[in-house]
């Protein structure tokens, strides 16, 4: 793994460029070895606690892929990475505002012996129009394992974040599909219009462990509602979380008993 990545050594407007032209961008080296063995830990020990009680999220083929959300209430862990500076930083600089939302996050995990039917081309921001012409989501991944093309990397449409047709319901020839790869301790950010699917796994013996967080504009309802779910005891421990799952008020927005104190006048 390269040396990790901090804000002041990142290239904002390189980032910014290469994901305006692909609809994607990989940072590289964003998590450190010790984080990654944090995140690691954190991961199995909550798949282990699904598979104990029967409730694993299972999917595809053989059920060889797993899903498992809600990450913040399952582990702490998770809340530095929906937290994490450099991640936030671009997400701030790819939305355009310096207060924005995580919407969702969850572990999306591809096992050995998925080697059929398992992606299903989607565009994250398909709850608005396909026309809709701004951006108002972007996806990130941070990558506890390699991507490659054998063990699952998410696979994408080339040029489809450009395009306002909503995704084909069937998927692609392989020719026309394109990969996002990268190291563990990478991470993986993509538009919410980039046309993409899980990978296929076509190992005998490599897991691709992957935790995606969503992120939104500040005046969007965000996909989970944080509000009735989220751990309130983590809210005093880490600060930024309450602004980020929008127990906090934004403008005009958001606001408790008429926003008293703001000395707004309607």
């Amino acid at each position: 793994m390269a040396e990790t990545l901090n804000t002041r050594t990142l290239d904002l407007k390189a980032v910014r460029r290469q994901f305006d032209d692909n609809g994607y961008c990989v940072i590289p080296g964003v998590l450190s070895a010790e984080e990654l063995d944090v995140a690691r830990a954190a991961l199995e020990r909550v798949q282990l606690e699904d598979e104990v009680h029967g409730t694993a999220l299972r999917y595809g083929p053989s059920l060889s892929n797993q899903r498992i959300w809600v990450l913040l209430n399952r582990a702490e862990e998770f809340v530095n990475l929906a937290l994490h500076p450099v991640m936030l930083t671009v997400i701030r600089e790819l939305l355009g505002y310096d207060d924005v939302l995580l919407s969702t996050m969850s572990a999306n995990i591809t096992g050995p012996g998925g080697d059929q039917g398992i992606g299903r081309l989607h565009a994250d921001q398909s709850f608005l129009p396909g026309t809709f012409p701004q951006r108002l989501l972007v996806n990130t991944a941070f990558f506890l394992d390699d991507y490659t093309e054998d063990n699952g990397a998410t696979v994408y449409v080339p040029g489809s974040h450009k395009s306002p047709e909503e995704p084909s319901a069937e998927m692609p020839a392989p020719s026309q599909l394109a990969r996002i790869t990268g190291r563990a301790g990478d991470i993986a950010l993509w538009d919410g219009f980039l046309h993409h699917a899980t990978g296929l796994n076509r190992t005998v013996d490599q897991q691709r462990r992957g935790v995606i967080a969503t992120y939104f504009p500040p005046f969007l309802r965000t996909q989970e509602n944080w509000c009735r779910t989220l751990d309130p005891r983590l809210l005093d421990k880490y600060p930024g979380l309450a602004a980020l799952t929008g127990f906090e008020e934004w403008r005009t927005m958001g606001g408790v008993d008429g926003g008293r104190g703001r000395g707004l006048n309607f």
